[in-house]
């Protein structure tokens, strides 16, 4: 099977990425395992083609013109320039490329402007209206303008799955229509770590850590309230940050952490993104891993650092409750409760090493779950449905 993959962007291998890119990159390793074909569209910075790992990639710049005083008008004009750009080349695509199978993600809702022949699945790679409920990276209005375009784009595919089953619920209540749930598949494609970070900030410190965008609905702010209390009840311990920086409230969030650390800012260490060669060895020596988002989409970060043995504690209601089974793999603490999340990482901080060992033990058996031949082939039998049942446009 042939199946296309249209995306809001996919950068080159080897550079500091999010989840969704990184989902692509692993769902297209195991289709071909699988003896099938990925191929993936993109939004780059210029149009090109490229072949990685046996992935043929497309990339389509697009130029957005908009000056509108209003921020959901802006949004708009994006996401519809987008949509048309990428989908004038599926257009020329399907003139060359035999393609059995057309997969979009939700986001800017590219695929409102699809009028191909070719079957079309929705993966909702967030839902605004849950990912941004707390409007503090984007006003009201703009959400529910992000939320629209998102639902509008579902009504050109034959059918929508989601990895995590609070918005699956959430989107498909909104929308009317069944939304199925198909969790990301993990592999570890990285064959040679990178130490050298790890080895310059970190060698010897015992650390508790965060990585992910430092932006607001990934529960900085409920960290940084609680992080020079944290501090200074465990004197031998750091707190690190990896993650592209953002600005919450009109502030950059790095000198945010770094003021709310008062006095013990040197305890805390903050870097940019990393690749994945130079992350894995980060994650895999943290004493622990905390995860306060306030929504998340199956966590790509929470399944990391399981996999990696290591504890985590994730937000009940905000999806890590479907891969985390509190006190068992795990911990789970009240979503923007800077009190609870506090009171969990001290109940880590006294555990033993052994009970710590056994924890995550029991975490990387979940992800364990998550390999290619449960999940993908789940994804396959929702591409075969769909192609057997699609009716003509």
């Amino acid at each position: 099977m042939n199946i296309l993959f249209v995306s809001t962007d996919y950068p080159r291998r080897g550079q500091p990425t999010t989840g969704f890119p990184n989902y692509l990159y692993r769902v297209s390793l195991s289709l071909i395992e699988l003896g099938h074909k990925p191929m993936i569209l993109a939004v780059g910075g210029w149009d090109g083609h490229r072949k990685e790992r046996g992935i043929e990639i497309w990339t389509v710049s697009v130029r957005t013109y908009h000056n509108y005083k209003s921020q959901p008008l802006n949004y708009a004009s994006s996401a519809l320039q987008t949509g048309y750009v990428l989908n004038r080349k599926i257009t020329e695509l399907l003139e060359k490329v035999h393609i059995d199978m057309i997969q979009f993600t939700s986001l800017y809702g590219i695929a409102l402007l699809y009028h191909g022949k070719v079957p079309a699945v929705l993966r909702l790679s967030s839902y605004a209206k849950t990912a941004f409920s707390s409007y503090q990276t984007h006003s009201p209005e703009t959400v529910r303008m992000m939320a629209l375009i998102e639902r509008a784009s579902s009504y050109r595919c034959s059918a929508i799955f989601a990895p995590c089953k609070k918005n699956a619920v959430a989107f498909g209540r909104d929308c009317h229509r069944k939304v199925n749930v198909i969790e990301t598949p993990f592999v570890n494609d990285v064959q040679e770590y990178d130490c050298q970070f790890y080895n310059h900030h970190l060698q010897g410190k015992k650390y508790v850590l965060f990585f992910g965008a430092l932006y607001a609905e990934k529960g900085i702010l409920v960290i940084a309230e609680i992080l020079e209390k944290f501090l200074e009840m465990n004197p031998d311990y750091y707190f690190v940050f990896i993650g592209d920086e953002c600005r919450i409230n009109g502030e950059n969030s790095t000198r945010m952490l770094q003021k709310k650390a008062g006095k013990y800012v040197h305890r805390v260490i903050i870097s940019n993104a990393l690749t994945h060669k130079q992350l894995y060895p980060v994650i895999c020596s943290a004493d622990f891993v905390v995860l306060p988002s306030l929504m998340e989409n199956l966590s790509n970060a929470c399944i990391e650092a399981m996999y990696f043995e290591r504890v985590v504690i994730g937000t009940d209601g905000a999806s890590f409750e479907q891969l985390i089974r509190h006190g068992e793999n795990g911990l789970l603490c009240e979503i923007g409760s800077s009190q609870d999340l506090l009171e969990k990482m001290q109940m880590v901080v006294d555990m033993s090493e052994r009970e710590k060992t056994e924890m995550g033990k029991r975490a990387k058996r979940r992800i364990d779950r998550l390999q290619p031949e449960y999940v993908v082939r789940k994804l396959l039998n929702l591409y075969e449905y769909v192609i057997k049942n699609s009716k003509p446009r």
